[in-house]
């Protein structure tokens, strides 16, 4: 019993310590990086003051990390001779941008928190500094992840991330496996506000779909003819392209949307309700996105002994 009891405080702390690293903190840096928030908002607006398109970059880069096997960095990898990964993946080749912004944010804490902030929260910060900088919402980032050593494969790529064609019930069951709801996934599709899309990912939708507004297929058309140069890039809203706001969902109720997934989440289906508010309610679209972007943001993350602080976020340590 003695024993019991002397032994009693080290376990309480033993388990506190272990859930503490599993748990992702806002303060995570306060002490070891306090000026975090501040250089990647710096850096984050001086890539966008250069480049509008990188806040758009920046935000689908964070997504398309976090759907294949959690926000752990593994999209940043650069391909090896003996391993491909995720960044060269079908999904991902010739159309994933702001590569360079990360690697500059990157340079920027390390040069004041030597090997102490991890690329996925880098990378975390930088989207939601990307959003706010377009004027769009703010919202508190949990902190504390570790990067993966490993790039995930170009299948798990490929069966993870929602194509450009799916209709509304194959994309509920995708967010669903990452535990997002239909709120969540038709909230985060309104990212599609802004930046740019390739030819070859809408072709389809402006030749052959049935639901689309004829003037809107006619102007798209001169930048996107039925053969020829897919990797033609033309904005997803023409009306503000470069700024976070609720005109997405408007595009939709006038079957102005871009992508084949965009339209098909206003066609008689359960997300016409949500299209409906959002595209009335700027605020409450605000509000919806930043809960699921913290969501998201919480898919998977390397906590604790798990991964590793790359000094490099194109490749592990």
């Amino acid at each position: 019993m003695a024993f019991f009891k002397s032994f009693l405080p080290f376990l309480v702390m033993l388990l506190l310590a272990c859930s503490v690293q599993g748990q992702l903190l806002p303060d995570f840096y306060k002490s070891t990086c306090p000026r975090l928030q501040r250089i990647v908002r710096s850096a984050t607006k001086q890539a966008i003051d250069k480049d509008p398109r990188m806040g758009a970059a920046v935000l689908r880069l964070f997504f398309h990390d976090c759907f294949v096997t959690g926000c752990d960095a593994s999209v940043l990898l650069d391909d090896t001779p003996t391993a491909l990964g995720e960044k060269n993946s079908p999904p991902n080749f010739n159309s994933l941008r702001g590569y360079e912004v990360i690697d500059y944010i990157k340079a920027r804490v390390e040069a004041a928190c030597p090997a102490t902030v991890s690329c996925a929260d880098i990378l975390a910060l930088a989207a939601r500094h990307s959003v706010s900088v377009l004027r769009g919402p703010r919202w508190q980032v949990p902190l504390g992840r570790r990067d993966a050593r490993t790039a995930a494969s170009q299948l798990e790529a490929g069966a993870n991330l929602p194509p450009a064609g799916m209709e509304v019930p194959g994309l509920i069951g995708i967010f669903a496996s990452k535990g997002l709801d239909a709120k969540d996934m038709v909230a985060l599709s309104g990212a599609h506000t802004i930046g740019e899309t390739r030819c070859g990912v809408y072709r389809s939708r402006i030749y052959t779909d049935n639901n689309v507004d004829p003037n809107f297929a006619a102007i798209r058309k001169n930048n996107c003819p039925p053969f020829g140069d897919d990797n033609k890039w033309t904005p997803l809203d023409l009306q503000t392209p470069t700024r976070f706001d609720n005109k997405y969902y408007s595009n939709l109720l006038g079957g102005r949307g871009m992508l084949h997934s965009d339209q098909a989440l206003y066609s008689g289906g359960p997300a016409d309700s949500l299209v409906k508010l959002y595209s009335a309610n700027n605020s409450a679209f605000f509000a919806d996105f930043a809960l699921a972007m913290t969501k998201m943001g919480n898919i998977s993350p390397l906590t604790g002994a798990n991964g590793e602080i790359r000094l490099n976020c194109r490749k592990p340590n």
